[in-house]
Formats: C-alpha cells, sequence, structure tokens
C-alpha cells in the first residue's frame, strides 16, 4: 500500500474520539489507513467483486495484525460495534 489519507484535527472534538478507549483509536486510523483511495476490482471462485473508495474487504483477524502489539480480536469485534 501506498499514499496517505487525510486526518482532520477535527476529530479531537468529535464523540468517537473522546470516548473512544487507546486500542479503540488505533484500530479507527488503522481502518482508515486500509480503505481503498480508489476502486479495486478482483474475482474470486469465479466471480467479480468491486469495493469502491472507502470500502474494503477484510478479516478481525487481519486487522487485528495491521493495529500491532496491543490490540486483540476482542478489541476490534468491540470497536466495530
Amino acid at each position: 500500500m501506498d499514499g496517505w489519507i487525510t486526518l482532520h484535527r477535527k476529530l479531537l472534538d468529535k464523540p468517537i474520539w473522546h470516548e473512544s478507549t487507546p486500542e479503540q483509536k488505533v484500530i479507527l486510523i488503522t481502518l482508515m489507513l486500509m480503505a481503498n483511495h480508489k476502486e479495486k476490482q478482483w474475482e474470486w471462485q469465479g466471480r467479480p467483486y468491486k469495493a469502491k473508495p472507502g470500502q474494503f474487504v477484510t478479516s478481525i483477524n487481519s486487522i487485528v495484525e495491521r493495529c500491532g502489539k496491543g490490540v486483540s480480536a476482542q478489541n476490534v469485534r468491540t470497536a466495530l460495534k
């Protein structure tokens, strides 16, 4: 992956920031970094799939791995709820 994302300082004023644990904040930023910045197409089991900008397909384990040390699968499940 390459490229960059814009992280607005206004995020600091939002309830999602104030009400989140440190682990949830790491998960939030990781998910933002994982999102596609342009449309992506692929084929799986003979069927075509498409993800638009801002979308992506992943798993709990993949998110945990990308977040790094200190983030568990339970942290990710809770953050996604």
